[in-house]
């Protein structure tokens, strides 16, 4: 009996998305390590971290979006147009530096907003809505930049991108895992957190669970613009500027993250421990490619091999969840 339970525990451990994602990242970590002469120094790390902060605070956002069933292609594109907005205020502009942060988090918050509006008034599937956002939101930060770089960003921002905490730890990294740990107790502990969960399962159960639809689902993606805009400050101070592409591109490491991390496409499932970890596979992922000294073109054909195997894994475990039922 011993034997049987302990064959089950192991079984059941093994099955577990975050242990195998702590596997993957601690072999990966060593490999890398042996193998390669720069991917230890502390430049490498630190620049390890500051590209964990961005895409892991996009990916936060998109877990609870993927848990209430929902996907959102526009979350690059509004933290790229509230960096943006964040370095022309500052560049042109003698506002000061709360308020031009205020401004670069409004964006973010509007158009959250009016994603889940669009999603519930007009009934479109959430990848198309937010697709067509996306679209709109990268020309708006095309125009107000001339399609231009834009510098001029306050000191203390600029700061931020190179500031650390006992000269190791990358202070956006650090903001990226209190953006985690907020939004952790937050789905796990209060009832916003169980009512995404809840609509997961499908907008019928919410209504029966007494739940209000429309002020989850616009509630949801405001919060989730806000994170978008978390995001875009801190792309501007990693970067040092404002791009007017600067966003593109996040939104799929982010998704392919959270999915990584367990969060089922089919809404109902996802977990920040998951998610962070997955931010940090892709992310580790990439650096150590470029340690190998593989094509970046190589990489990104990786990048997309991966979200089609995280996609293709939650199909299948679904598929099998629906058939123990």
């Amino acid at each position: 009996m011993n034997k049987t339970n302990k064959k089950i525990k192991m079984s059941s451990l093994t099955n577990n998305t975050e242990f195998s994602l702590v596997f993957i990242i601690v072999g990966l970590f060593i490999i890398t390590s042996i193998f390669t002469d720069n991917f230890m120094t502390q430049y490498n790390m630190t620049n390890l971290m500051k590209q964990c902060a961005i895409v892991g605070v996009l990916a936060v956002a998109q877990t609870f979006i993927i848990i209430t069933g929902g996907i959102d292609i526009s979350c690059g594109a509004i933290a790229g147009l509230s960096c943006m907005v964040l370095a022309i205020l500052q560049r042109d502009t003698e506002l000061a530096l709360p308020i031009t942060l205020l401004a670069a988090i409004l964006v973010g918050l509007v158009s959250g907003f009016v994603n889940g509006a669009i999603i519930y008034k007009f009934k479109i599937p959430p990848m198309i809505a937010t697709l067509g956002t996306s679209t709109v939101v990268g020309g708006i930060t095309k125009i107000i930049s001339n399609a231009l770089t834009v510098s001029g960003l306050d000191e203390r921002i600029l700061a931020l991108g190179n500031a650390t905490v006992l000269g190791i730890f990358p202070v956006l990294a650090l903001i990226w895992i209190l953006v985690a740990v907020v939004i952790f107790l937050v789905l796990r502990y209060t009832i916003f957190g169980r009512n995404i969960y809840i609509l997961g399962s499908g907008e019928n159960v919410a209504k029966l669970s007494g739940i209000n639809v429309k002020k989850m689902y616009i509630a949801t993606y405001t919060l989730a613009g806000l994170l978008y805009a978390v995001a875009g400050i801190l792309l501007a101070a990693r970067v040092q500027s404002a791009l007017p592409t600067g966003g593109e591109g996040y939104e799929m490491n982010a998704i392919a993250a959270a999915v990584i991390g367990g969060a089922s496409l089919s809404g109902g499932r996802g977990s920040m421990v998951g998610t962070v970890l997955g931010t940090i596979l892709m992310i580790l992922i990439n650096n150590a490619g470029v340690q190998f000294g593989l094509n970046t073109h190589i990489l990104e054909i990786t990048s997309g091999v991966i979200i089609l195997f995280a996609v293709a894994f939650d199909m299948y475990r679904n598929t099998r969840l629906a058939n123990q039922k």
